[in-house]
């Protein structure tokens, strides 16, 4: 067998490229058919042909890295090398092979899909006047065939959004005027190829195979003009922008399409050329409506002298609903006259260029204790707009310390959930389009007060999904708490390892440049880092510095696929939280038997990783949750008898 793998590995190479060529041949085919059905047809594509697709990318990756060895092994003679490389080879042939064979998908490649939009939650109600006159004026310009684009103008927490939620929903039931609704978030770190990518998300169109804005306008394009009768909506747009380059058609009288942007700026408006609706603030009277039914009915009194009060704090508010819903929020339940005369008494100090930022940071002042706030702040590390998870912050805050570690697991997640709720129902946080309720949401207004804070005390540095390549060396101070470069394109990170002894957060995934430079002693100066996210990054080999983190408790390497070895883990042995799902691994990582706090282990995905003479699962008696699914790692009922915490199991078992 192994002087099989040695004496053919020329021929199988050969086979390997052969096959590899016929499978992205069939690839592409789907491709095609596929999207040519979707500009068509009101069709999307079958989640497993989403899911074979992404399989098919990564083993043709997998591929070429072979293809780049070769002639390397061929050059240095080493029988052994060329042996281990013809057996890989055969492997990936095999695995090609039933790739292709899993393509033919008898149950056909699309479903039905009636349209692109969806109803989006609203927890706001438009009972006021203006803002039902606001709403009026963009339907009504919406339904006027003159009208081809509409800019929504007005300052932040005016209820811009929220008026277009309303609208959405009312497109999406009375079909007679349009036939599909489009929803984009834009937000700040405009870029193109953002965009492009979110429009064609909504299109279930897929762009991996154009790496150029160019090409992938063209397929926008196409398909938005097979559609006709849609509204595109771009909320939170900060930068005017040719439709052509994206790739969104010119609405017409004749496609029957409008364009709907939501901007804070005029001149965005004016630059798209745009019918401005300017956004009227509520009367006063509508103001102090809608500030005393978002408090009475939650165990408020209401003597004379508090009524008087609520007047002056509603008018405080100068009219903004984001202001008076978030007020109202904290003085739910308030019967204490001394607090209401406090609240007045501080809004009366705010500097006029400073009122709205300090009506906002009163609702996090009267968070119900330091623990809360340290929560809050957290979910300011996430980007502009994005839907946050909140399992995986919860997941933070107990890796963090923020919530007391206690022996029950559930408490600690029941606590943090609790501690979400609160956030919600003080209006700091919102709940998010998702049907399950799963994800959360920060207003852009409310996020710019928590960054305001947290650039002195706690101090952050939060550069999140802002298209950055380098973060400069000044940036890094000594007093930094936690760090967010998430969703970014850096590729290289410092020459010089920073020196963050607070640094207790570091969240670094969805780096997506394809090639990622970590300097070995970058963590070195991190002494009391808790969290660590690397994941959706390009990073080969992790720096040897993170194996001395000896304070670390969660180490997250989500689809890492270029990720070939990780160093002994035996000196974090604080860890309680370890992901390594879809990488290169091929062997359990050394030490892991010394993590005798782990609480969580993850290893699915990793389709080449076997087991080591380290893998002592038995050892890990603290293991509540363990998923290990498509993976060479052998496992038996008789280990699993030695956890007993375990609540949840995910495995796959050999040979049964």
């Amino acid at each position: 067998m192994w002087d099989g793998y040695h004496n053919n590995l020329d021929t199988n190479m050969e086979t390997l490229e052969r096959k590899i060529e016929q499978l992205n041949s069939r690839n592409n085919d789907i491709n095609e058919e596929v999207n040519y059905a979707q500009q068509r047809s009101r069709k999307k594509r079958r989640v497993e042909v989403k899911l074979w697709q992404e399989d098919v990318r990564r083993i043709t990756y997998d591929v070429r890295t072979l293809e780049r060895q070769e002639p390397e092994v061929q050059r240095l003679k080493n029988a052994f090398k060329r042996t281990e490389l013809g057996k890989r080879v055969v492997e990936m042939i095999k695995e090609v092979e039933k790739l292709y064979e899993n393509g033919g998908f008898a149950n056909g490649l699309l479903i039905d899909d009636p349209t692109c939009g969806h109803a989006i939650p609203i927890a706001e109600s438009l009972n006021e006047t203006t803002s039902v006159r606001n709403k009026e004026k963009i339907w009504n310009f919406l339904i006027d065939g003159a009208v081809l684009k509409i800019g929504v103008q007005g300052m932040g927490g005016v209820g811009k959004t929220t008026i277009m939620k309303h609208i959405n929903n009312r497109l999406l039931n009375e079909t007679y005027n349009f036939s599909d609704v489009i929803w984009v978030t834009v937000s700040k770190a405009f870029k193109i190829k953002n965009l492009q990518r979110q429009i064609a998300e909504k299109l279930n169109l897929d762009l991996s195979d154009y790496k150029d804005e160019l090409h992938s306008a063209s397929e926008i394009h196409n398909m938005l003009s097979q559609k006709k009768r849609y509204v595109l909506i771009l909320d939170d747009l900060w930068k005017a922008f040719p439709l052509d380059k994206v790739g969104i058609p010119e609405p017409t009288r004749d496609n029957i399409c409008k364009l709907v942007l939501t901007t804070r700026l005029l001149e965005v408006c004016t630059k798209m050329n745009c019918r401005t609706v300017e956004m009227e603030l509520l009367a006063d009277e509508e103001a102090l409506n809608l500030f005393m039914n978002n408090v009475e009915g939650h165990q408020t009194v209401f003597t004379p002298e508090v009524k008087e009060i609520t007047k002056e704090v509603a008018k405080k508010c100068a009219c903004l609903p984001l202001a008076i819903m978030t007020m109202a929020g904290c003085m739910r339940g308030v019967n204490d006259i001394r607090e209401w005369r406090n609240t007045r008494n501080a809004q009366q100090l705010i500097d006029k260029e400073e009122w709205l930022f300090e009506q906002l940071k009163f609702s996090y002042s009267r968070l119900k204790d330091e623990q809360e706030q340290h929560c809050f702040l957290y979910c300011a590390l996430y980007p502009e707009d994005n839907d946050i998870d909140r399992k995986e912050l919860i997941e933070h805050w107990i890796a963090e310390g923020l919530i007391c570690k206690t022996d029950n697991r559930e408490a600690m997640l029941d606590k943090g959930h609790t501690i979400l709720n609160n956030l919600i129902k003080t209006g700091l946080l919102v709940k998010a389009d998702d049907i399950y309720g799963e994800y959360m949401k920060m207003h852009d207004l409310i996020r710019d007060m928590a960054l305001k804070i947290t650039l002195t005390n706690p101090q952050f540095m939060v550069r999140a999904g802002e298209g950055l390549k380098r973060v400069p060396q000044k940036d890094w101070s000594e007093d930094l708490e936690r760090v967010s470069l998430m969703w970014n394109d850096i590729e290289q990170l410092l020459s010089i390892p920073p020196i963050c002894p607070h640094l207790t957060t570091f969240l670094f995934q969805g780096n997506t440049s394809k090639v990622l430079r970590i300097l070995d002693s970058f963590f070195l100066h991190m002494t009391h880092l808790k969290v660590l996210d690397l994941s959706y990054t390009a990073i080969e080999s992790l720096p040897n510095s993170i194996f001395m983190l000896e304070n670390l408790h969660q180490l997250l390497l989500r689809d890492c696929f270029q990720l070939k070895y990780v160093s002994s883990l035996e000196k974090l042995k604080a860890l309680e939280h370890f992901k390594l799902i879809g990488s290169k691994i091929e062997e359990v990582p050394q030490g892991i038997k010394e993590l005798v706090n782990l609480r969580k282990l993850e290893l699915s995905h990793n389709d080449i990783l076997g087991m080591s003479p380290c893998w002592k699962l038995c050892r890990l008696t603290q293991l509540h949750y363990l998923r290990i699914q498509r993976t060479k790692v052998e496992l038996s009922a008789e280990e699993l008898l030695y956890l007993k915490q375990l609540k949840n199991l995910e495995v796959q078992f050999h040979n049964v």
